[in-house]
């Protein structure tokens, strides 16, 4: 233990204050001066005693004078760091100097006088560089020289007078001796002060590159995005940078010295990437999760190495951490938008086709929609025949429900936006005979329901809403073949920021519908086709159209809405579907119109249509209604009729091949007719033509196929005999 305060008071009192080793040769010559100090002090005073008793009793007393004030200056030397270094080095080479002359001429040249004049240009220029030093080398060199002048001139003997007898010493060829003597000992001199120079040269140039350097490093170790790190291969971190702080709550104090396995999410993975590191000596791209105090990770990759000893023993791991979170995000988000693009690429394809088929279908259930309306006029109400025809429109009527389906899944099938009540379309389903032949099957299901929207209204379709509730019912009961729960809610719901799901919604505030089973849940492979057209594992036959789901995903587009969908193998499923809530109020319709309301009184009305067929069912159908029909097979046809003849109403179809469409025909009869009326017929729902059609000014929109009193609440809203009529 005293050697242990010893060496502490040595360390405590050689180091300098306001310097450190970053400082470079700055700091070792401080610290080589506050040394010599330290040690001439505590030296020269054991030294002092038998020294200056030697003197006083040999008379020498400028020895004994000069010993003690060496001693003195030392002493206060070191007591004062605050005096420049400079003057304090300076002073210190002097010291030795002056003692060298002052026994060089007392003791004679052969004592140790020399020596302290041959350390006076080693130590200067260890304390103050090799300009000095080379003062210091001239001082010497004049002073052997005078020396020898003394000797060559024989003044030596006046300096016998004085005492100073020890110049007696040589008394054959003392000049030549002195020669010799002076020219080894500025040989020395010299030899002795450039090594020490070039050495304290290169240390300093040394130093300053390796203090640049280091700064250099040090900068790009404190401000790395990526983190560095060095542990050893049990896993104590040994040095980790600043830039730990970016992805959690710990800094480099925290963690230097402790195990890397607490801030490792999964600690195994840190054994998987020692495992590979002692195998190959390196690692590449290693993904692992890294965690904070609180147990937020990030996901980072690494690249690291195993580091050698000389001998070939392992010594420690490098590396560094790339904070990679936002990459995979992007990434993942990225093959998430990829996914939903194509998937409404593909949905758009799908519904192109079944527009283009349910147009055409449209066109051909007009027919036996329409004709058994004008036979069953003609016909008593005790006919053989009438029930055989209600058989056939009846039939005609389901088809169009198919159609309608397809129409939904091209998402042309929403032809109305009203004002609708969510809660009460839930609640009105339940009462119907879809919801008791859907139990019907499946009598071990329950529902339960949570009606808790306090704003339930939204624009839409009512029966299209229904029918989505019916298919997501049908759905959840299907799921669940050994009965279950369904729970179907409706509630408001406000969101500060976009959710992410099947579907990115948006910010904003929703009416939401929620249909949740107990069932089997869907793999996530399925998950990502279910609103794909007759994509199905459910019983064929019990789901109507076998569109159910595309369905539910074309009216939730023509609503403006999102789909939400949570599920996983064994744990049911839930189905949130968001639509924006409007705050507008229900409006009134106008409902049970008998076939005498709907009577005309001879007007005037052209039938627009390139299908012969249609065309004529219209003019049967208008025509038995009390109008005066006439037609044109084309929209040219219908422009060059007008000129001619009036009509106080158009039924205008829209797509008409080759020629002209109907918003063009619209549009050039407008030009010579600016208050001509028309209705639009068309097996395509509200397409941006029809919306333009009826911006200027064409008024209702008819369906097709239409009953004889569609087309006749149609005619009567246009023709201004009937108010505040919307056709659904």
């Amino acid at each position: 233990m005293p050697m242990d305060s010893i060496k502490h008071f040595i360390q405590s009192h050689t180091t300098p204050k306001h310097l450190s080793p970053k400082n470079g040769i700055h700091y070792w010559q401080e610290r080589v001066l506050l040394t010599l100090l330290l040690a001439a002090a505590i030296l020269g005073a054991l030294t002092w005693i038998p020294s200056v008793y030697l003197s006083v009793k040999e008379s020498l007393w400028l020895v004994a004078a000069a010993d003690t004030m060496v001693l003195f200056f030392v002493i206060i030397l070191f007591l004062n760091p605050n005096i420049p270094y400079t003057i304090r080095a300076g002073s210190m080479a002097g010291v030795s100097y002056l003692l060298g002359l002052i026994l060089l001429f007392t003791i004679g040249p052969f004592g140790s006088g020399p020596i302290w004049i041959f350390f006076f240009p080693v130590l200067t220029g260890v304390l103050l560089g090799p300009r000095p030093s080379a003062w210091a080398l001239l001082i010497n060199a004049l002073t052997v020289i005078i020396i020898g002048h003394v000797i060559q001139t024989h003044q030596t003997e006046l300096l016998a007078q004085f005492g100073f007898k020890s110049w007696h010493l040589a008394k054959e060829n003392p000049e030549m001796k002195w020669v010799v003597i002076c020219a080894n000992f500025m040989l020395l001199n010299i030899l002795a002060t450039v090594v020490v120079t070039i050495i304290l040269n290169g240390l300093h140039k040394s130093l300053m590159d390796l203090s640049m350097s280091e700064k250099k490093y040090r900068q790009i170790f404190e401000n790395i995005l990526d983190i560095y790190f060095e542990s050893s291969v049990d896993g104590t971190i040994l040095e980790i940078s600043p830039s730990i702080g970016r992805i959690s709550s710990f800094t480099p104090k925290d963690l230097v010295g402790t195990s890397a396995k607490q801030i490792y999410h999964r600690p195994e993975k840190r054994d998987a990437l020692i495992n590979l590191l002692l195998k190959e000596h390196h690692v590449n791209d290693f993904e692992i999760e890294l965690q904070n105090r609180s147990g937020k990770t990030r996901t980072c990759s690494v690249n690291a190495r195993l580091v050698l000893d000389d001998q070939g023993d392992q010594k420690k791991i490098i590396g560094i951490f790339r904070d990679i979170s936002e990459q995979k995000e992007n990434a993942r988000r990225k093959m998430e938008l990829e996914e939903r693009l194509n998937r409404s690429r593909k949905m758009e394809a799908l519904g192109i086709l079944a527009g283009g088929v349910a147009h055409d279908l449209n066109n051909v259930l007009s027919g036996i929609v329409t004709y058994p309306d004008l036979l069953l006029m003609d016909l008593p109400e005790d006919s053989p025949m009438a029930r055989g025809l209600k058989v056939i429109q009846s039939s005609g009527l389901r088809a169009t429900i198919i159609v309608q389906d397809l129409l939904t899944l091209a998402r042309r099938g929403v032809t109305t936006r009203e004002v609708v009540n969510l809660n009460e379309i839930v609640q009105k389903f339940m009462r119907t005979p879809e919801y008791e032949k859907i139990l019907s099957y499946h009598p071990h299901v329950s529902v339960v329901t949570d009606i808790q929207a306090l704003v339930p209204r939204l624009k839409g379709s009512d029966v299209h809403l229904q029918k989505t509730v019916m298919n997501l019912i049908s759905n959840a009961a299907e799921a669940q073949p050994a009965g279950g729960i369904i729970r179907i809610s409706t509630r408001n719901r406000h969101l500060e920021e976009p959710v992410k799901g099947y579907d990115r919604v948006l910010a904003g505030d929703y009416l939401v519908l929620s249909v949740e089973d107990q069932g089997e849940g869907i793999v996530p492979e399925d998950l990502k086709r279910i609103f794909e057209p007759f994509f199905t594992k459910k019983v064929m036959g019990r789901s109507g159209t076998g569109l159910g789901m595309a369905v539910v995903w074309g009216t939730v587009q023509d609503h403006d809405g999102y789909i939400d969908v949570t599920s996983a193998p064994g744990k049911g499923t839930r189905f949130d579907l968001y639509f924006p809530v409007t705050p507008d109020l229900p409006g009134s319709g106008l409902q049970g119109i008998s076939i005498e309301g709907l009577m005309g009184k001879g007007e005037k009305i052209l039938i627009v249509d390139d299908e012969a067929h249609q065309r004529e069912i219209a003019a049967q159908a208008l025509s038995r209604l009390g109008y005066e029909a006439f037609t044109a097979e084309s929209g040219e046809a219908a422009v060059a009729l007008l000129k001619t003849r009036e009509a106080d109403l158009i039924l205008l179809d829209m797509i008409m091949e080759p020629g002209i469409d109907g918003l063009e025909t619209f549009r050039r009869i407008k030009a010579f007719r600016p208050d001509q009326k028309a209705v639009i017929a068309s097996g395509f729902s509200r397409t941006r033509q029809v919306k333009e059609t009826m911006r200027l000014g064409a008024g209702q929109y008819l369906r097709k196929p239409y009953t004889i009193e569609e087309i006749g609440l149609a005619v009567k809203k246009e023709l201004g005999s009937i108010n505040r009529y919307q056709i659904t």
